[in-house]
């Protein structure tokens, strides 16, 4: 009895402070008192008896599962298992207590259900990556294989996985405070069950997903008018559904679109026109791209219709010509929005069996023009293929896909696009409909073999100095697509509106003057640095190509005027851009004349042109004073030169600033909307026309920042006195994101 004594402990539960007791030797918790610590004896017998009696029992439906246990009001025992007491079985599964943290729930399984290898599963423990098992009913893990006697090595610590709470109880010493140990392995006990309980949820959750994936109904089509009109006669079965059909189908083909049935119908008269099955006064192209515009318009449940319509026309198609249209429509839209969860699974099928299909026909085709169609109809299958599953994780397009794209998916060719640098050189990569411009980046950053690669993005190009960086993560021939539907910027223009409730907000000189919506016509890519760091950066000079592109970059922003600048600059800049490009001074060859017809790429256009007509004489003049400058520049390496270039317009208090046209109201004496830049020194503001400094804010007076969808919001100042600037615009994810990264390649570059 003294041993029996020994082996149990008290502790408190941290969650509910209630004691409970703790069998050192059989692992078991329990919240009342043991009869070898002085319970009360009889509590045994009184608990069987109140398990055996049906007036004790009562019913409860799982919240998580939804399943039915059953719970006695007297011993608080709960069970999956339907009492004997209440009656027949109802097919209930094993026992399971409904309240997963309270100990009477562990100690009421029985040890017949711990020997009933039915009820273990086995698991991976993610941290540790080694094999455990855990009971269903009794809800123990242990490392110890229960279908062997052979155990598993415990050699992870109890810590590192929820199974060695079971595993190794007595890991700590005999010296230890019994009450905590009992407590922490309590809390052990409880994470393992949850975890358990999570796992066999996720478990079920798959399981249902899997179940679900084919879970689609066909409706009741019959032949005849007729029929059709009464409800009589033979409902065709599935097969002659899923048959080609050369007129068109007078309803959805499934169950759950019949109240989409216009749609349904117009929908396969654009699939016949494309195919060639319909006659139609439009090209193949054009019925797709209006068919693709409308269903990404459309509910979901429609697009699934498409795609079963597709696997229908390019079943038993007798011609095949019409097969390959049928699956080049099937690439175009597994190229732009996926297939429900329920119908992927089919889609999927059906593409495997007509990849076996054309396989053996190829394997036996002696027709040379048959063998290329059925190799042509192979190609578009593996594609469909190989493309869906990347549909199905990243989601639908936000464009209609393209002209080019569609003329290249067709051939299944990858698609060509072009990205230029600021002097008009450039680099083409081949896309498919799946790449993101963060993967066009990081092809330009090996192309270019950059190692400081970080300042430099990818954006898209209207005109000089007209641009806009890409999001990372949308799809590079989504912004191909944009492009024919020209996106929108911002400009300044005057709305003459007149309110009549006048704010303090509307106080502002400039109160009716407006950021509007300007439209520029995007025709190609560009990359460029978004974030223009100065050459005493480590980071960037340690990387040659990395500077090259930066002093690339820099003569585009001289020669395009992106920069106010005066003639003295100009003069300097172009003979440095001179002694870059072809080395010292040569009399017998740099004469009068040898500048004049390629001036234009050293200098601002409109200092050679009057009325848009260049000048003749203007261009002498200039040239003379460039060459002057370039004899004076001796023993300047390509290098060198490039460095001074830099040196000299990052001493521009202006330079490297990206712009943004913002409305303001703080400044009274200032224009609004006025221009705001931010280049790696600080905000500063401009004046939209006269191109003057108005206020120029270091990022150390910068003290906080933020945006909004519709506001920007910069806080300047000190630890005692601040003031808050607030701007309406657009472009406030961007800006804070710009300020965000200069500062903190300020700070890397200070460690």
């Amino acid at each position: 009895m003294g041993d029996a004594a020994n082996s149990w402990t008290e502790a408190k539960d941290p969650a509910t402070g209630k004691t409970y007791y703790y069998n050192k030797v059989t692992k078991q918790t329990q919240w009342t008192k043991p009869a070898e610590l002085g319970g009360a004896a009889a509590a045994a017998p009184a608990a069987d008896d109140a398990n055996e009696n049906p007036a004790f029992w009562a019913t409860g439906t799982d919240p998580k599962s939804g399943k039915t246990y059953y719970y006695n009001k007297k011993t608080k025992l709960t069970s999956w298992k339907r009492p004997a007491c209440m009656g027949a079985d109802d097919g209930a599964a094993a026992a399971k207590p409904a309240e997963a943290a309270k100990p009477a729930a562990a100690a009421a399984t029985s040890a017949t259900s711990e020997n009933d290898v039915a009820n273990w599963r086995e698991a991976t423990d993610p941290k540790s990556g080694k094999t455990y098992w855990y009971n269903k009913v009794t809800k123990k893990t242990t490392w110890k294989n229960p279908f062997s006697d052979a155990a598993k090595p415990a050699a992870a610590s109890p810590a590192a996985t929820p199974a060695a709470a079971a595993a190794t109880p007595a890991a700590a010493s005999e010296g230890k405070d019994e009450d905590q140990q009992a407590s922490a392995q309590m809390m052990k006990l409880k994470q393992a069950y949850h975890i358990n309980e999570v796992e066999e949820e996720k478990s079920k959750l798959d399981d249902e997903e899997e179940e679900e994936e084919h879970e689609f109904t066909f409706a009741k089509h019959r032949k005849g008018w007729f029929n059709r009109t009464f409800r009589v006669g033979n409902i065709h079965d599935e097969g002659t559904l899923l048959t080609f059909k050369k007129s068109l189908i007078k309803k959805a083909l499934l169950k759950q679109n019949r109240d989409l049935d216009a749609e349904a119908v117009q929908a396969f008269k654009n699939v016949m026109s494309y195919m060639g099955d319909r006659k139609s006064s439009k090209s193949p192209i054009e019925h797709a791209k209006k068919m693709i515009r409308n269903l990404m318009q459309a509910p979901a449940a429609l697009r699934d219709e498409v795609y079963m319509q597709l696997c229908k026309q390019t079943t038993n198609n007798p011609r095949d010509s019409s097969i390959i249209k049928g699956w080049e429509l099937m690439v175009f839209c597994i190229a732009t929005f996926p297939p429900s969860k329920h119908l992927k699974g089919f889609l999927l099928d059906y593409i495997k069996k007509t990849i076996e299909e054309m396989t053996k026909y190829i394997e036996s085709d002696t027709n040379e023009k048959i063998r290329l169609n059925h190799q042509k109809i192979l190609g578009l299958a593996e594609v469909c293929q190989k493309q869906l599953p990347k549909i199905v994780l990243m989601g639908q397009r936000k464009q209609v896909p393209s002209k080019q794209e569609l003329e290249c998916l067709m051939e299944n060719k990858p698609i060509p696009i072009r990205v230029n640098l600021c002097n008009g050189t450039f680099k083409t990569f081949m896309v498919d409909p799946y790449t993101l411009n963060k993967e066009v980046e990081e092809m330009l950053v090996q192309k270019y073999n950059l190692t400081c690669f970080q300042p430099f993005a990818l954006y898209e190009q209207a005109e000089a100095n007209q641009e806009k960086i890409l999001d990372p993560k949308d799809r590079v021939l989504d912004v191909v697509a944009a492009w024919e539907n020209s996106p929108i910027m911002d400009d300044i223009v005057e709305k003459k509106t007149k309110s009549d409730r006048k704010t303090k907000y509307d106080q502002h000189k400039d109160a009716n003057k407006k950021v509007v919506i300007q439209r520029w016509e995007f025709k190609s890519f560009l990359y460029k640095a978004k974030l223009v760091l100065k050459t005493a950066n480590k980071e960037l000079m340690a990387d040659p190509e990395a500077v090259n592109l930066i002093y690339i970059q820099a003569v585009s922003d001289v020669v395009t005027a992106r920069y106010p600048s005066n003639e003295k600059d100009i003069t300097v800049l172009a003979a440095l851009q001179l002694q870059a490009s072809f080395g010292d001074y040569k009399r017998d060859v740099h004469g009068p004349g040898w500048l004049a017809p390629k001036i234009h790429e050293f200098i601002p256009k409109h200092l050679i042109t009057q009325k848009g007509k260049v000048q003749d004489n203007m261009v002498k003049e200039w040239e003379v004073k460039i060459l002057a400058k370039y004899q004076k520049i001796q023993d300047f390496t390509s290098l060198d030169a490039k460095l001074n270039y830099l040196d000299y317009v990052q001493e521009w208090t202006f330079y490297g600033a990206t712009f943004f046209i913002v409305e303001q109201r703080q400044f009274k004496d200032y224009p609004s909307p006025l221009t705001l830049g931010i280049n790696c020194e600080g905000v500063l503001l401009m004046h939209p026309e006269k191109k003057t400094v108005l206020e120029n804010y270091h990022f150390t007076d910068i003290v906080t920042w933020g945006h909004s969808d519709e506001k920007f919001i910069v806080v300047v100042g000190n630890i005692v006195q601040q003031r808050k600037l607030i701007f309406k615009t657009t472009d406030g994810k961007h800006m804070n994101h710009l300020i965000h990264d200069y500062v903190k390649f300020k700070v890397k570059s200070k460690v």
